[in-house]
């Protein structure tokens, strides 16, 4: 009898160890096992079973045996051995329920997996011993009957109280339609869209309770039945600071885009924890909102903060065959006064290295910001600047200075407007002039895309108008126009084919001749940010083209292709983006414009067009952009046969 407890009590314990090993992860399983370099285990350790595993899918459908083997525990980790033959056989009856599970999510509710080890499927209690007697390695096969994809039969919503009415929810939007393929991702996906659909009407605290769904084999189709509980309709409550220490609160307060008593909208909450984050003044920036309403009946909505450290140091270095090597340096404080202020203070030159010191460049810039200066949204802005610049079309020697108000109109809608000063020695093709200018710049933007350096959707537009009073020189007036305008259109949900167009156009008005007008001020065209294939400022009126050869009073400085600028500008540009997978993408583009030597484009002069293909490589913080192009229209004898752009962010 003792003999007999004996041998009970092995067998549990070789079944526990093997349930054990079913039920365990990958890397627990993992764990089990001896690492390489662990001294000679015990005399009573079983050794590893190396094994090879193979996939067989009934009709050969590759997409299948993808995921079957980017799903397989077997496959995962077929260069570690497991323990034993239990531990192998543990491994290919957890690979049956992760199959299976992953096929479910791709509509196949009917799919069949098997796993048989040395020939015998692991679900037989001989499993492991024919996994002990087989030569090593043990073959391993996975077998998959993928059968047939589901679509959605009967979808209905079960509402659970008022709010939750069909009336309130569009079905079409939450993805679910009789007929369509049914994965199961797609069910859940469906209750959050469902969530998100209510909560934008007004019902923060809407949830999708519980679901039925109903696989019929006989028809191949799901049956669906969704909970939905809207709860009650309430605004906003009061918003509370928390986490602040030498930032002031009432900057961030500031920032709240609503007040209490405004209808609930989840797009306010995430224009919020912008807004804050826009301050850049916080490491962390946690948006809560409450679980249930307050006595009020009120969302209330908490921000915690965390301060990031105020002050920065920092130093850049680049360098090209044509322009040299630069240098910059750079100091700055987020946080002056307590107020979330800014100050930033620059210091760099350019040119150095593969050009002349007469033909160095320098700046000393200092830009201070000031958050609320009025009311919440009212920011302070200033700049002043000295610098010597040494670009192809002109020589320049100035300093500027300017100050303005910035202020957040809507959501979408924002505007500025300041006070400008510069004086500034420019030599050009035309002989070297002095101009002391002052002027009034404003603008207004508009901005309803969703991200700043890849947008997917919305209108970008800026719009501006510059006068300024020229206190030095014959031409006293000089009033500088320009607007651009972008649009973005995708034609999926999941934005992975966007078309985006620009067009952007400009006007000096005032001066009669482009002599009258500061070089720096001109239009110039050609370039990654301008017309893609051209050499930079290329695309602009050159020397011989505003200086005819009978009458050459004014030098050209030797060179009859100089660019020169103009008094108008007009571009425009098409991409379509397309994402091939979720980090990489391609961009076909095509760029026209130019810029000319009337303060209104004429079109009777060179309309250059460029054209190419880019590579998008999407990451955290924006997708990084490499283009190719070359000139289709209007190429000139400086502009190169193809041209190569590398930045961060979209070209527009």
């Amino acid at each position: 009898m003792a003999a007999l407890r004996k041998t009970l009590d092995g067998a549990c314990a070789s079944w526990l160890a093997a349930a054990a090993l079913i039920c365990a992860s990958p890397e627990a399983v993992r764990a089990q096992q001896p690492a390489p370099d662990a001294p000679p285990a015990a005399a009573t350790a079983v050794p590893g079973v190396p094994y090879t595993v193979t996939f067989q899918v009934q009709g050969g459908d590759a997409d299948v045996q993808k995921i079957a083997e980017e799903t397989s525990t077997l496959k995962t980790l077929e260069k570690e051995a497991p323990p034993g033959p239990p531990g192998l056989v543990g491994r290919a009856k957890a690979d049956i329920e992760r199959i299976s599970a992953a096929l479910m999510a791709t509509g196949r509710y009917g799919a069949i997996v098997d796993v048989t080890v040395a020939g015998v499927s692991v679900t037989s209690e001989s499993a492991a011993d024919a996994a002990q007697r087989s030569r090593k390695p043990v073959p391993a096969v996975v077998k998959i009957n993928p059968g047939p994809v589901f679509t959605f039969g009967s979808i209905r919503l079960q509402p659970l109280d008022r709010g939750a009415s069909a009336a309130d929810i569009n079905l079409r939007k939450t993805g679910l339609e009789t007929g369509k393929p049914a994965p199961s991702t797609a069910v859940f996906a469906a209750e959050s869209k469902i969530v998100d659909q209510l909560r934008s009407d007004g019902y923060p605290f809407a949830k999708t309770p519980n679901r039925s769904t109903v696989a019929d084999h006989a028809r191949n189709q799901l049956d669906v039945v969704i909970q939905v509980q809207a709860g009650p309709r309430a605004p906003f409550g009061e918003v509370t600071i928390s986490g602040t220490k030498e930032v002031d609160p009432k900057v961030v307060q500031g920032r709240v885009p609503f007040r209490p008593g405004d209808q609930y909208d989840p797009a306010k909450v995430k224009e919020l924890r912008d807004e804050i984050a826009k301050l850049d003044v916080f490491g962390s920036i946690r948006v809560r909102e409450a679980t249930e309403p307050d006595a009020s009946g009120r969302v209330p909505i908490r921000v915690e903060v965390e301060e990031k450290k105020f002050r920065y140091v920092g130093a850049a270095a680049k360098y090209d065959s044509i322009d040299g090597a630069g240098v910059n340096v750079y100091w700055g404080h987020r946080n002056l006064f307590g107020g979330a202020e800014k100050l930033r203070l620059d210091a760099g030159v350019g040119k150095l290295i593969t050009n002349k010191p007469a033909e160095y460049e320098y700046q000393l810039r200092a830009q201070f910001e000031k958050p609320g200066i009025f009311r919440g949204y009212d920011d302070l802005l200033a700049e002043v600047e000295a610098l010597r610049e040494r670009p192809d079309a002109y020589w320049r020697d100035g300093i500027r200075g300017q100050i303005a108000i910035r202020t957040k109109l809507s959501t979408h809608l924002s505007a500025q407007a300041g006070l400008e000063v510069e004086a500034s020695t420019i030599r050009d093709t035309f002989g070297e002039e002095n101009f002391l200018l002052t002027g009034v710049p404003v603008s207004v933007t508009f901005d309803s895309t969703d991200s700043p350096l890849d947008p997917t959707k919305g209108i970008r537009a800026t719009i501006s108008a510059a006068p300024y009073y020229n206190a030095q020189g014959k031409q006293k007036s000089l009033n500088i126009f320009e607007g651009q305008i972008s649009a973005y259109w995708a034609f999926d949900e999941d934005g992975r084919y966007i078309l985006a167009g620009r067009v952007g156009a400009g006007s000096i008005v005032g001066p009669s001749t482009t002599a009258d007008v500061p070089a720096n001020r001109r239009f110039f065209a050609g370039g990654g940010g301008s017309i893609r294939g051209f050499a930079f400022q290329s695309a602009s009126p050159l020397c011989e083209k505003i200086l005819p050869r009978p009458d050459r009073s004014i030098p050209c400085n030797e060179r009859d292709d100089q660019p020169v600028g103009g008094r108008s500008l007009l571009e425009t540009s098409l991409e379509a983006r397309i994402k091939v997978t979720d980090t990489i993408g391609v961009v076909p583009f095509v760029d026209a414009g130019a810029a000319f030597e009337k303060e209104i484009p004429d079109f009777k002069e060179d309309i250059r067009v460029g054209a190419g293909l880019g590579l998008r490589y999407y990451t955290a913080i924006g997708p990084i952009r490499f283009d190719v192009a070359t000139p289709v229209m209007g190429r000139g004898k400086n502009d190169p046969r193809v041209a190569f752009y590398v930045s961060i962010g979209q070209a527009f």
